[in-house]
């Protein structure tokens, strides 16, 4: 907890008790903390669980390792995250991910079928029939769309490829990014690399090649692939947190905001007490939903868009087995379900596949992910009914047999923002309503990644700095 310049009474503290206030102590959050940090900024941290990392917390549990947030982490050549995590001390815990990894089911009557990762492999594949096959070699035949018209991702990839490669192939890729459905997203929003690739190259596959070589000539070869580390991917919270050290305060609950003539005053619960703080700036690194409660009293402020932006509830479902209890080798990264399957679970990933250290000896973990924005019945069934859920369709579709050892759920209420159509236009609103000195940050805004999260708060610290809204020294 950092130190309080405090009045119970409630008046106003002589001074700022620091240059810039963070709440909110998830990836975003400490992103921006620690760019403040690193930039010589008085910045203080507050977070209102006892823990920080928010969704990416890693929970050890009778021998196995669980992710109740991101199961690993992919960093591009031009990510921010890159150089911290050499500053961190955190390249020499990284762990890559089992060639495995790049072995992707999907089901498809009742069957797993990998993604084709080849020329050879696509033309073999029961996932596509020979129409669907052509329709996607046939895309660079379809003209770029110009009439500036937002587009669904489900029109956008009809339109291109077709029926087929919309079922199977990214409808499945939408539940296991978004936990959504392709007809609810914005491809600009969401996926705007598909909207670039069109716009700048005429199309998908002409496009996807030229970014693939121009990436192969100019990337750096650390950090390649997807990874995690030795200790799960709490690792990177904890050792943000233990960089900024006194600034940060844990179990600390802002129930109010209210702004100065020169900066903000913040109301606190800390220890069943009241406490109020004040700083020359103030960034929000909450939820939509958390950033809306708190901006709530501002007549002039960004409240109601925040509350607009829907979120997709998903229930993981943790589950041991011995390995002879599971027919299916486990080869891959996980299985993805599409919607016209109609299975009861968003997907699975193999975890005790993906790295090493996640299940005891002789034993294997599934993390079975369900709900969505299509499936939120499901999300909020009892545990017992979830239970016999889950068990069921990893018995039909993975051959478990017999009960787990091990059976665990955590539940996300809000998980995933969903980026729907209007989407870029509401953060625009939310941003042009935003008094001086109040930035926000977190996965809602730019990009749901845990790359992008991180991005998030450097862009919100860096929008502080740049305003040269601080204090004297």
């Amino acid at each position: 907890m950092p130190e309080l310049q405090t009045n119970k009474q409630g008046g106003n503290v002589a001074g700022f008790d620091c240059d810039t206030l963070v709440v909110g102590g998830g990836i975003s959050g400490l992103a921006a903390a620690l760019t403040l940090r690193r930039k010589g900024v008085d910045v203080r941290l507050l977070e209102s669980r006892g823990y920080l990392g928010g969704a990416v917390r890693t929970v050890r549990d009778q021998g196995y390792l669980l992710e109740f947030g991101p199961n690993s982490l992919m960093v591009r050549p031009e990510d921010e995250l890159r150089e911290v995590l050499v500053e961190l001390g955190l390249s020499d815990r990284i762990l890559p991910a089992s060639p495995l990894s790049r072995n992707r089911y999907v089901v498809k009557g009742g069957n797993l079928f990998p993604l084709p990762m080849s020329l050879p492999s696509f033309f073999r594949t029961p996932l596509l029939s020979w129409q669907g096959r052509m329709s996607i070699l046939q895309e660079w035949r379809v003209p770029p769309k110009n009439d500036g018209q937002e587009e669904t991702l489900s029109h956008f990839v009809r339109r291109r490829l077709g029926e087929e490669p919309l079922q199977y192939f990214i409808d499945p890729f939408v539940k296991g990014v978004y936990a959504s459905h392709p007809d609810l997203l914005s491809v600009e929003a969401a996926f705007p690399l598909l909207a670039r690739l069109e716009q700048e190259h005429g199309g998908l596959i002409r496009g996807g090649i030229r970014t693939y070589m121009k990436r192969r000539k100019t990337g750096s070869t650390a950090f390649q692939g997807m990874f995690s580390f030795e200790g799960g991917m709490s690792e990177l919270a904890e050792a943000i947190g233990a960089r900024l050290g006194q600034e940060v305060g844990t179990s600390v609950d802002v129930i109010k905001y209210t702004r100065l003539e020169d900066g903000f005053r913040v109301a606190l619960m800390y220890d069943e007490t009241e406490y109020y703080m004040t700083s020359r700036n103030l960034i929000l690194a909450t939820s939509a939903g958390q950033a809306a409660d708190l901006l709530a009293g501002d007549a002039d402020g960004p409240s109601a868009e925040l509350n607009a932006i829907p979120y997709a509830p998903v229930t993981i479902a943790y589950a041991g087995f011995s390995k002879e209890q599971v027919s299916h080798p486990l080869d891959g990264f996980g299985l993805l379900c599409p919607t016209v399957e109609n299975r009861k679970i968003l997907g699975v990933i193999f975890s005790s596949s993906l790295f090493p250290g996640r299940a005891p000896d002789g034993k294997v973990l599934l993390t079975v992910f369900v709900g969505g924005m299509t499936g939120q019945k499901i999300a909020n069934a009892f545990d017992e009914d979830l239970e016999r859920i889950v068990l069921k369709e990893l018995s039909e579709l993975l051959g478990t047999g017999g009960k787990p050892e091990f059976f665990r759920i955590h539940r996300w209420e809000k998980a995933i923002p969903q980026y729907v159509l209007g989407h870029n236009e509401a953060v625009r609103t939310i941003r042009k309503k935003l008094p001086p000195g109040l930035s926000l940050a977190g996965n809602y805004l730019d990009g749901i990644s845990l790359a992008r999260a991180y991005a998030s708060g450097v862009r919100a610290a860096e929008e502080i700095v740049a305003s040269g809204r601080r204090l004297p020294a």
